[in-house]
């Protein structure tokens, strides 16, 4: 088997006073993945399963001191996996939420290490197709983490910013439509992935 993999990822640009008590900065980020598999048997060649997702988090925070910040992001996303397979489950999620998250800033350097925390809160749909006939669920996902990462001033106005997510906690349920029946599944442990990505990284630009 072959895996191909492709992805995209555009940097938010956020409006920040960075380490500037009473700054407010705004922005966000969006991304693109796509991974494709392919069969191989002796010379035959055969597309296997395809799976794409995209994310869009514009943002909107605030600098309570010069080392605290705190902030709020609007999480919208959808992925799609499909077999392309007779007879095999063709899944098409999208998902809308929040988060609020807080980073306590190190230093007073170029280079600023900080710990955060993130909380997200996630509602659904997932849609199951098989032939012409589909199934929809309702989705709910729940977590929280801590993260640890820095900032560095790019330039006077600019900073990149990067956080590694390392220990989290994740609820997710998910319940038929029209049916009694939920599935609920809940996760915690170091470098847990509850909320996106394992690393992470944007752009800051300070008024």
């Amino acid at each position: 088997m072959k895996k191909f993999f492709m992805a995209a990822a555009i940097m938010g640009i956020v409006t920040s006073g960075m380490a500037q008590k009473d700054s407010w900065y705004i922005g966000g980020n969006v991304g693109f993945s796509s991974k494709k598999d392919k069969v191989e048997a002796g010379s035959t060649t055969v597309d296997g399963t395809k799976t794409t997702s995209w994310t869009f988090s514009p943002e909107i925070g605030t600098f309570l001191t010069n080392n605290w910040q705190v902030g709020v992001g609007l999480n919208i996303g959808g992925a799609k996996t499909d077999p392309n397979s007779t007879g095999s489950t063709v899944s098409t999620t999208t998902r809308y939420g929040g988060t609020l998250y807080t980073r306590y800033f190190f230093g007073t350097g170029a280079f600023r290490p900080f710990l955060g925390a993130n909380a997200t809160v996630l509602p659904g749909k997932i849609k199951n197709t098989i032939g012409n006939t589909s199934t929809e669920l309702q989705s709910f996902n729940f977590g929280i983490n801590g993260n640890a990462g820095f900032a560095y001033a790019l330039a006077k106005r600019v900073t990149a910013v990067g956080s590694l997510g390392v220990l989290g906690f994740e609820h997710t349920s998910n319940k038929a439509k029209g049916s009694d029946v939920k599935t609920k599944t809940n996760s915690f442990g170091l470098d847990a992935n509850s909320l996106g990505n394992r690393f992470t990284i944007g752009v800051y630009y300070t008024l």
